[in-house]
């Protein structure tokens, strides 16, 4: 029998969740699943100021549940809301420094992760694989928007 391409992307990516699941920068109560991303998110995007709708967009989430996750996030000490000096209404928002060391915790773990997924292989094969996932992604995103589906990929 020949091996579904979905089975084993859905396999791998299964395992992996578990394990990421499994780190110590996972295991806190603070980086809970949505927290990390915006942590994330804030963390590439420093260099700029960063306001709500830039978050409400980049999560294609409501205001209201942005302004509660914003709001959890800074009673735990994540982010901070700044004044913006023009414009006294809008406030940016930043990381703390508790967040900025969560986040290169992250990225130290998932950095071993993908380590050891590419383990073996070659830069030109990596390279092969992307390349390949990246046509896998854009057939289903075809395939969804044909059956008039958003894709969540």
């Amino acid at each position: 029998m020949e091996k579904s391409i979905g089975f084993e992307i859905r396999s791998i990516s299964n395992q992996i969740k578990r394990y990421l699941d499994s780190l110590p920068a996972f295991q806190s109560n603070e980086v809970r699943g949505i927290y990390g991303y915006v942590i994330g998110f804030l963390y590439r995007n420093s260099d700029r100021n960063i306001f709500q709708k830039d978050i409400e967009e980049e999560l294609s989430t409501r205001r209201s549940s942005v302004t509660n996750l914003l709001g959890q996030m800074e009673k735990c000490g994540l982010i901070e809301r700044l004044a913006v000096k023009d414009d006294a209404r809008l406030k940016k928002v930043v990381l703390t420094e508790k967040a900025i060391a969560m986040q290169k915790q992250i990225e130290q773990e998932i950095s071993g992760v993908e380590n050891q997924l590419c383990k073996g292989f070659s830069q030109g094969e990596k390279e092969a694989l992307i390349a390949m996932l990246a046509k896998v992604r854009k057939n289903v995103e075809e395939y969804s928007t044909l059956n008039g589906k958003t894709p969540q990929i």
